[in-house]
């Protein structure tokens, strides 16, 4: 087997984020420690206990990692100062989101429940401690966006909180159903289960279902 590379006086930190990305994504996250870290990464346990005091705390850097991702994702469909400037350009960024959403999960399953559990919940409580990050959220890029629906006369009513927390209910399902395997259809891939929440969400929110139709996105078209 070959020897770890040395890792050079403050690399570490890095390293131990990295590998704990990687088991995470190969799944094995759960029979990770961090001794076996120390151990693979050529060092002493007592190095890595001086950056992450337990398991957790190394998780919750790696769910850290996952929500800025998804943030950026939902930040290049709707920026803060870049309102909507047609009901149909709305409509298609509420598809890519709900197109963003479905795929993360489905590309990143076992990072998307530890972001969706109890890890998640720590790192979102300090997140919220952050001004910068609290300032405009994935759930703001939401918002955000179902408000021009309303600014626009796409629907009749300013969405409140219960209807944004509804569409993310409903993102949150397909996501989960996406990962479970237990979707209805077997020929149903990840953006068309997607679309098919973001549809029925729009409607719900009473958006014309002409509209709904006329701004669906093409299928694995760029993210506008």
């Amino acid at each position: 087997m070959a020897q770890p590379r040395p890792l050079k006086r403050g690399d570490l930190r890095d390293a131990l984020v990295n590998y704990a990305r990687c088991e995470t994504d190969a799944g094995r996250i759960d029979r990770m420690s961090l001794r076996g870290a120390a151990r693979d990464l050529g060092v002493s346990s007592g190095a890595v206990y001086r950056h992450f005091a337990d398991k957790d705390a190394l998780l919750c850097a790696i769910a850290w990692q996952g929500f800025m991702e998804l943030r950026d994702l939902f930040l290049a469909i709707r920026p803060e100062d870049a309102p909507a400037g047609s009901p149909e350009l709305a409509v298609a960024r509420a598809y890519r989101m709900g197109r963003a959403f479905v795929e993360f999960a489905n590309r990143n399953p076992t990072l998307w429940r530890m972001m969706m559990g109890r890890i998640g919940v720590t790192c979102r409580e300090k997140m919220l401690e952050d001004p910068e990050l609290s300032r405009y959220t994935l759930l703001d890029c939401s918002g955000e966006n179902c408000r021009d629906l309303f600014r626009l006369g796409a629907i009749p009513d300013e969405p409140n909180i219960d209807d944004i927390r509804f569409m993310w209910s409903a993102a949150h399902g397909a996501a989960d159903l996406m990962q479970s395997g237990l979707r209805m259809d077997a020929d149903c891939g990840s953006d068309q289960l997607a679309d098919q929440t973001t549809e029925r969400s729009l409607r719900a929110l009473g958006c014309p279902r002409e509209l709904v139709r006329a701004g669906r996105p093409p299928l694995k078209q760029a993210a506008q």
